[in-house]
């Protein structure tokens, strides 16, 4: 049965909020950490972390800010210009949910900052790619309008390679959404619409990965191999990396050069099914409220809502009442309404266009009857 509208935008929100709130309690650990605590983490439970309302199913700052751009696209009906998403920002304040690099955007914003430039300076994450997809879906089919789209967006809260990696990321989604989708033409689309860097990263991953016969031993070796310790965070005890060499510091990567090639690999590793998309992403460590909310998004809009795990939608749903309040004021917004009208919005969209066209189509007229 063919996928609606409505089946592949719902899956792709609610496939990333299920995957932030699973990944978001390993978070920051690595991967020998999460097996020795959890084995193999499967199931939501509260996150400690102070960016989620620490209840199973609560998500982080990458669904709310993912939310802040769904809502600034429904208010215009339609794509978006940092201004409106500014806006948003402005008027709902700073949220519970942001994260350090948000909470000194948003400082830029209410001194007045220019909103195409506020993202200057800023510390280089993955705080675009991971709420980009939105962009995406109201370009549904249309991936080198939502690379442009997502790259200018990402502007707000990224500088440099990771405005880029939010348009591939932005890419990917619109790529997920065609008709004739498959994982294979959503990688295609990623790897396109990017830097060179970017296509490095996810050749490396991807070589590694058809290297490696589990998602267990990939992980292992993508630690040994590419891990980027880049990103410090204070020391907590000397120890060793299983069979490498001694961690003086504790480190973890929030770059996208990391996250998106290793969602992608997972994906490949389960058939780009969303459930178990997150759940292998989950137990990478490091930032992998990220990798799994990236793979929810992808694989939700490819596959649609049908191939998630009920349970897990109605858990997500549940948890989440608090960020619905706060940004919307409504006790019946949720996950499902926002994707009925994003889907409103895409037809708006489409509407609009098609009033485009008839302009260009009079223009060339025009044109044809002078000469």
């Amino acid at each position: 049965m063919a996928l609606t509208l409505e089946d592949r935008f719902y899956g792709c929100l609610i496939g990333g909020a299920i995957g932030d709130a699973l990944g978001s309690p390993t978070e920051g650990m690595n991967y020998w950490e999460i097996r020795e605590r959890h084995g193999t983490l499967t199931e939501l439970i509260a996150s400690p972390r102070g960016n989620t309302n620490q209840t199973p199913g609560g998500v982080s700052d990458d669904t709310a800010l993912r939310h802040y751009i769904a809502l600034a696209i429904v208010r215009r009906q339609g794509r978006i210009r940092p201004e409106d998403l500014a806006d948003l920002w402005l008027e709902k304040g700073n949220s519970p949910r942001f994260w350090s690099n948000e909470k000194a955007v948003w400082e830029k914003l209410r001194w007045g900052t220019n909103p195409w430039d506020s993202g200057r300076g800023a510390m280089q994450c993955a705080t675009g790619s991971m709420a980009i997809a939105p962009v995406g879906l109201i370009n549904a089919g249309n991936p080198a309008q939502a690379y442009i789209d997502g790259y200018v967006l990402a502007g707000i809260n990224q500088d440099g390679p990771e405005r880029d990696a939010a348009g591939s990321m932005s890419a990917g989604v619109a790529a997920a959404c065609a008709p004739d989708a498959s994982p294979q033409s959503v990688i295609e689309a990623i790897h396109q619409h990017s830097t060179y860097l970017m296509q490095r990263a996810i050749d490396l991953t991807l070589d590694l990965a058809a290297r490696c016969a589990t998602p267990e031993q990939f992980t292992e070796q993508y630690y040994a191999e590419f891990a980027d310790w880049s990103m410090p965070r204070p020391p907590r005890k000397l120890n060793d990396i299983p069979g490498q060499y001694p961690q003086r510091a504790r480190y973890y990567s929030g770059s996208s050069f990391e996250i998106i090639p290793v969602a992608l690999a997972m994906l490949n590793y389960v058939g780009w099914d969303v459930d178990q998309a997150v759940v292998a992403c989950s137990n990478v460590g490091r930032d992998c409220d990220t990798m799994a909310t990236i793979a929810g998004n992808l694989a939700g809009a490819l596959r649609g809502v049908g191939t998630i795990k009920r349970d897990w939608i109605d858990t997500c749903e549940r948890a989440n009442a608090d960020l619905f309040e706060f940004l919307e004021g409504s006790p019946s917004a949720n996950f499902h309404s926002m994707a009925l009208r994003l889907a409103d919005a895409y037809r708006a969209s489409i509407a609009a266009a098609r009033q485009q066209l008839d302009l260009m189509q009079q223009i060339e007229g025009e044109r044809i009857n002078e000469a």
